[in-house]
């Protein structure tokens, strides 16, 4: 008995192949809006030996993004530059993806990091309630001060139909169409 083979296409729940993806630029107040909701961002810098992403839990803060970490970690010693009122230049992104229903969004974050040393400041950070999830002793607080803000969201709508020209001849000689429309 010789069968072929059919390749098996699983889709996911949710996700109907009627629909087409629509990749749409986010502005920086729903970026920022939608980053507001989210506890873990990947912040990236060229470190001692190369790039590095590493995941870190965070609050927004007047604008800004805030992180604790720990004294002497690889991630505290990199980003210290050891000239006061220095930024050590980042990127910062968030996401929340969806695989089931292919869908998402993601926010990058480009500017300068510091250490939060102003008292004043540290305070307000404190305040805020950033609970590291990898525990510990993580009393240096960090700020990400953004100098650019980029999103992008993927969604899906229905497929237009697609219109034989008989019938969209049809269609405008039938008055179903109006003029100024297609």
């Amino acid at each position: 008995m010789n069968r072929r083979a059919r390749p098996v296409t699983e889709v996911a729940p949710g996700y109907n192949q009627r629909m087409e993806p629509i990749l749409e630029e986010l502005s920086e107040e729903e970026s920022l809006r939608l980053i507001e909701r989210a506890e873990i961002g990947r912040i990236g810098f060229t470190g001692r030996f190369g790039p590095v992403v590493l995941p870190v839990n965070f609050k927004v803060l007047d604008g800004s993004v805030v992180f604790r970490t720990v004294a002497g970690s690889p991630l505290g010693e990199d980003l210290r530059t050891g000239i006061t009122n220095a930024d050590y230049k980042v990127a910062f992104e968030i996401d929340e993806i969806s695989p089931a229903e292919r869908t998402g969004w993601s926010v990058l974050i480009q500017g300068g990091a510091h250490y939060v040393d102003d008292a004043e400041e540290r305070a307000v950070a404190e305040r805020a309630g950033i609970d590291p999830w990898a525990g510990g002793d993580r009393d240096v607080f960090v700020r990400i001060k953004p100098t650019l803000i980029s999103g992008r969201r993927i969604r899906h709508a229905l497929r237009s139909p697609k219109l034989r020209p008989g019938i969209l001849l049809y269609l405008r000689n039938s008055g179903a169409v109006r003029r100024g429309g297609t």
